[in-house]
């Protein structure tokens, strides 16, 4: 399921792609969500309608967050999506995949690896204990490389597994609709 999943995000962001050189060209978006440019790494994603949006800059790395309600770092948010798009990183790919390597034998997740047009993909979905609370938290983790740009992307959809039948229809919306430049 998970690959299938991932399949199709990548298909969807093959597809939107060759869009991206006018935010105008975008597909309308889905019904509660509006499409929100991110022009460092000449992309888009989908917004929930009423969620908030943060990005924050360290060297070339770009960390976008569209969480439920908004958040000042250090705090933690309780249900979003963080996006990180590592740019002109050689290493990036390969560090991605280690992570996930290692979060797949952690919590027993299976991992799925799999390519669509440039993008090469990693997913795995899981659930741990946050730290501060032990409140169990489900996370879709997806691992992005494309290298005729040089961007990695590692991206995370999390929630408390209480409410994740509610949260994960938007998850997965924001994670089916991405749309990443293909080439450079």
């Amino acid at each position: 399921m998970l690959v299938r999943e991932a399949r199709r995000a990548i298909t969807v962001l093959c597809l939107l792609a060759p869009l991206l050189a006018r935010a105008a060209d975008l597909p309308p978006a889905p019904p509660g969500f509006t499409w929100h440019a991110v022009a460092q790494i000449k992309a888009s994603l989908l917004v929930p309608d009423g969620w908030s949006y943060r990005e924050e800059q360290q060297g070339k790395t770009l960390a976008m967050f569209v969480t439920e309600k908004a958040f000042t770092p250090p705090a933690e948010f309780e249900v979003g999506l963080t996006v990180n798009a590592f740019v002109g990183d050689p290493s990036a790919p390969e560090q991605v995949k280690k992570l996930m390597d290692q979060i797949s034998a952690k919590f027993s997740a299976p991992l799925s690896n799999s390519s669509q047009g440039p993008f090469r993909l990693l997913s795995c979905k899981f659930d741990s204990p946050r730290k501060k609370d032990g409140v169990m938290i489900r996370s879709y983790q997806l691992g992005i490389a494309n290298p005729n740009t040089r961007t990695t992307y590692l991206l995370v959809f999390e929630s408390p597994v209480s409410r994740w039948d509610e949260t994960w229809p938007k998850g997965k919306a924001m994670l089916d609709h991405l749309a990443l430049e293909t080439d450079l």
